[in-house]
């Protein structure tokens, strides 16, 4: 029962990722590009954003490591045989390995744009960092259509 529960909270929350992740790139861009000072209204959504990509993360990992159907088959047979199913693959290294990828870039890019003196500066790490995150989460999301896809609005 709380399989089902926690990927619905999972499928649904990564568009509050994307939303807030997209807020924040519009405005450290505009704050790179146009020399924008660094405002505590940028930090409070640098940690939205942030915030909102772990416990994206952490429900990922309780599905994963305790509720998935895909975990077990994977890995009970052992990593390697898993390589060869394009759907197990995915789910138990590619999905996981991209994401994980994604928070380390975004935990980053945030910490180096706090420790960076001048407003510019700091936008532009950011911006740069959401984007190489948002790339690295494009190629992660099993998207409808593939064969490994999934609904991009999931219902119960």
């Amino acid at each position: 029962m709380a399989y089902p529960v926690v990927l619905f909270i999972h499928s649904w929350l990564r568009w509050a990722v994307v939303l807030l992740v997209l807020l924040a790139l519009g405005k450290a861009l505009r704050g790179w590009l146009g020399g924008g000072a660094w405002t505590p209204a940028d930090r409070r959504l640098q940690v939205l954003a942030v915030s909102a990509f772990d416990t994206q993360m952490l429900l990922g990992m309780i599905l994963y490591f305790g509720l998935s159907p895909f975990t077990p088959p994977a890995l009970e047979g052992g990593l390697r045989a898993s390589l060869s199913v394009p759907s197990l693959r995915f789910f138990s290294v590619e999905h996981p390995t991209l994401m994980l990828l994604a928070l380390a870039t975004v935990h980053v890019a945030s910490a180096l744009s706090q420790r960076a003196e001048a407003p510019v500066s700091r936008h532009r790490l950011w911006a740069l960092g959401l984007l190489l995150a948002m790339l690295l989460v494009a190629f992660a999301i099993p998207w409808a259509g593939l064969s490994h896809g999934r609904p991009l609005f999931r219902g119960f």
